[in-house]
């Protein structure tokens, strides 16, 4: 029992720790003296712990620097288990040979014989008794003595034989029976002496290439025990004990190597078929459809989401290539395409389009990888995924992500053009007069209808009978700068009105020349009463606005252009109501001509400048002679039909910036700046003789001449304030009717006048 004790020792400080190496080596210790009979004081005693001490190094070694596997389930593991513990059996038989020499146990001649004894000894039980303890005993002591360790091969191998077949309990019967018959054959039989030791590895190769590392170190242990008992059996004294350490050192070894490569090619085949098996569940349960292509682009392998996206069962498509699946041409030439840059070697990451064998369309996304062997592309491995959702999701978050930016550009269009309306509407209440309105129309509707190509603003005639051009913007213009109301179908329905050649619509006739252009005419209505039209000009290529809807860009043209024009109808009115009533306050309504209190501001703003340049301004007060009996004998109209024709006469008389003014009745008063009282005088004079010559015409007979009185003063020869001016013109007016009517009075004509003027001043 000394061989296996050293294999449970060297397990034990393999398997759990080498701090077991003390007991060992007491243990070593004790056997020596209590077994041996070896004195304590002996060289063999003294010796004996150093081998247990190369075994603890051993498994150090094996343990923290190579570590292995304690199962020994790779083959890399049992060679280097079984290359450090023979060469560590080498020093610890050194050792002990060494002992026995030194205590003349032995002589030298018997060195060698005992030395391969002892070192055979050592080899059988690290490798037949150690490498059972260490796979089948050791995981259950580690377990109970660290409760750490996980299932354990014990549990495993009694659960195996638990759950063990008929014809696998019958082979391993077998395998038992034929170890027994082979120690027979070599031991026992009459064939004994022909020395069939080379038998003993066929039932343990047969156990190594059935069931791996585990079942054979069973078979190893049993074999060398069935050794050691068949000598004591059968009494084989004959047997050299060389040549059977030989043999069983050669047979564990043999086994061991065969046993570990065999359990490590069923541990690869197990994991490669665990993976296997979990690949073809990943493909079948897989929601993509997945495809495998063999060398020649043939369908190789396809699971049942790829059924499902070509509608062909996967018989239907074993054998047949992708192409001849389809039927779209455009489809064909793209899987073509596809399939040579995969077998070119490159990978796909593509989204196609796909007909269906139903005709159903679908997006299908392609990402495809080549399948290389000795770096050659040998088939194609490709994912199909259905994104039809997900891309008419993406399609109609993109059109939502367009028609929010169209909001936000139009809304911010919207900003503009209210900006743009409300400078327009202060700028119009700010306007001094219509010229200054329509100048400011002019200007913001260029940026208001970028769109439009040009523009036109028109307004009423004061005779409600022609609609006129006030105000024009852009390069060309097509309708008539002049037309009657009735023209323009905008006035007619009283909303705005599009004149589109191209679309065969009904055509405002103020036209010039109907281009094929699309014109907009909006009616600017101001308290109900339409008081104008605005006219805007589009090209064909602007007529549909930027987003191609005709119809919206009609609507917001329509909408933007009543807004303007409301605007614009608002502040022409209210500038015409105040320019009416300040013709109003300022001109009679009889005669047009302006009235008194003009005719005082005039005055003295002459006589500022006139101060201011050093030039004269004169000032003449005329009155109709016996304008009375116009009234009495023809009525109030004939009357009033006389001071009409004087007023007129007086407009075309007298130059432009003088002023004429009707300063009271029948009294009328005319400013002349820069005219001297000679030049007035001789004016004056010829206006005389002029309305004297006039014939006036009331109900179809002739009116009594008309004759008038006049008189002049003028600064600063006769007067330097308007006061004075107005007072010597109104006494020489008196003179001029005193001295018989029909007659121009200056200061200068009347020497009583001038005196009595001149004291008057004094």
């Amino acid at each position: 029992m000394w061989y296996p004790a050293n294999g449970l020792a060297f397990a034990f400080m393999l398997g759990i720790s080498p701090w077991y190496a003390p007991l060992a080596a007491v243990a070593d210790l004790l056997s020596a003296v209590l077994f041996y009979h070896e004195r304590m004081l002996s060289w063999t005693v003294a010796l004996g712990p150093v081998g247990t001490i190369v075994y603890a190094t051993a498994a150090i070694i094996l343990r923290r620097r190579l570590r292995i596997d304690l199962d020994l389930s790779h083959r890399r593991d049992v060679v280097r288990y079984a290359l450090v513990t023979l060469v560590a059996a080498v020093f610890s038989t050194a050792a002990g040979i060494a002992g026995l020499l030194a205590d003349h146990s032995i002589t030298r001649g018997q060195f060698w014989l005992s030395a391969f004894s002892w070192y055979s000894g050592d080899a059988i039980a690290l490798i037949g008794v150690g490498p059972f303890l260490l796979i089948h005993a050791f995981p259950w002591i580690r377990r109970q003595l660290f409760d750490f360790a996980p299932e354990e091969r014990l549990t495993q191998t009694w659960k195996t034989l638990g759950e063990m077949t008929i014809g696998e309990a019958i082979e391993m019967v077998a395998q038992v029976i034929a170890i027994l018959l082979v120690l027979w054959v070599m031991f026992g039989s009459p064939l004994a002496k022909l020395g069939f030791y080379y038998l003993s590895f066929l039932p343990i190769i047969w156990i190594a290439m059935r069931q791996g590392i585990g079942r054979v170190s069973g078979g190893i242990l049993l074999f060398n025990f069935g050794v050691v008992l068949s000598l004591r059996v059968f009494n084989a004294d004959s047997v050299a004990t060389v040549n059977l350490g030989t043999l069983m050192l050669a047979v564990s070894f043999t086994g061991l190597i065969v046993g570990s490569a065999v359990s490590e090619r069923h541990r690869i085949g197990h994991e490669l078929h665990e993976q296997t098996l979990y690949l073809h569940s990943l493909i079948e349960n897989s929601p993509f459809g997945i495809v495998v292509l063999d060398p020649l682009r043939r369908v190789q392998l396809c699971n049942a989401a790829f059924e499902g996206l070509f509608l062909f069962s996967a018989r239907e498509m074993s054998g047949k290539t992708l192409e001849s699946l389809l039927s779209a041409r455009d489809e064909i030439d793209q899987m073509r395409e596809l399939s040579a840059q995969v077998f070119a070697g490159q990978p796909v990451h593509e989204t196609v389009r796909h007909f269906r064998r139903d005709g159903k369309f679908l997006e299908i996304e392609i990402n495809a990888v080549p399948l290389r062997r000795g770096g050659r592309v040998q088939g194609a491995y490709a994912i199909y995924n259905d994104v039809s959702e997900r891309a008419k999701a993406e399609e109609e978050a993109k059109k939502h992500a367009d028609s929010l930016k169209r909001w936000v550009e139009e809304l911010q269009l919207r900003t503009t053009q209210m900006s743009l309306l409300n400078e327009m509407g202060d700028l119009l209440q700010c306007c001094a007069s219509t010229v200054e309105a329509r100048s400011v129309v002019s200007r913001l509707c260029r940026k208001l209808f970028a769109e439009a190509a040009s523009g036109m603003l028109f307004e009423f005639s004061a005779t409600q009978n022609v609609v006129e051009a006030t105000a024009f913007w852009g390069d060309s213009h097509i309708s008539e700068s002049a037309f009657a109301p009735q023209a323009c179908w905008a006035v007619r329905r009283g909303r705005p009105h599009w004149s589109e050649p191209a679309s065969d619509g009904i055509l405002c006739a103020h036209f010039a020349s109907p281009d094929a252009v699309a014109v907009l005419c909006v009616p600017m209505m101001a308290q109900s009463e339409v008081v104008g039209v605005l006219h805007l000009q589009y090209g064909l290529g602007c007529a549909t606005g930027t987003g191609g809807d005709q119809e919206s860009f009609h609507k917001s043209q329509e909408t933007l252009a009543s807004a303007v024009a409301g605007q614009i109808a608002l502040a022409l009115a209210s500038l015409r109501l105040r320019e009416t009533l300040r013709e109003q306050s300022i001109r009679d309504p009889l005669t047009g001509l302006f009235n008194r209190r003009i005719m005082q501001e005039s005055l003295n703003r002459e006589l500022h400048r006139a101060r201011r340049k050093n030039h004269p301004v004169t000032v003449a007060l005329v009155d109709l002679d016996h304008f009375k009996r116009f009234n009495d004998t023809w009525g109030h109209d004939a009357g009033d039909l006389v001071l009409k024709t004087m007023a007129q006469i007086f407009r075309s008389h007298f130059r432009a910036e003088d002023v004429i003014c009707r300063y009271g009745g029948e009294e009328f008063s005319i400013i002349l700046p820069e005219a001297s009282a000679e030049d007035a005088a001789k004016r004056a004079n010829v206006l005389r003789d002029e309305v004297r010559k006039l014939t006036i015409r009331y109900l179809d007979q002739n009116l009594d001449p008309v004759t008038l009185s006049i008189g002049l003063a003028t600064f600063p020869q006769h007067g330097s304030t308007g006061e004075q001016l107005l007072r010597i013109a109104d006494q020489c007016l008196y003179q001029s009717k005193a001295a018989g009517r029909d007659r121009v009075t200056t200061p200068h004509a009347s020497e009583d006048v001038t005196k009595r003027e001149a004291s008057v001043i004094g």
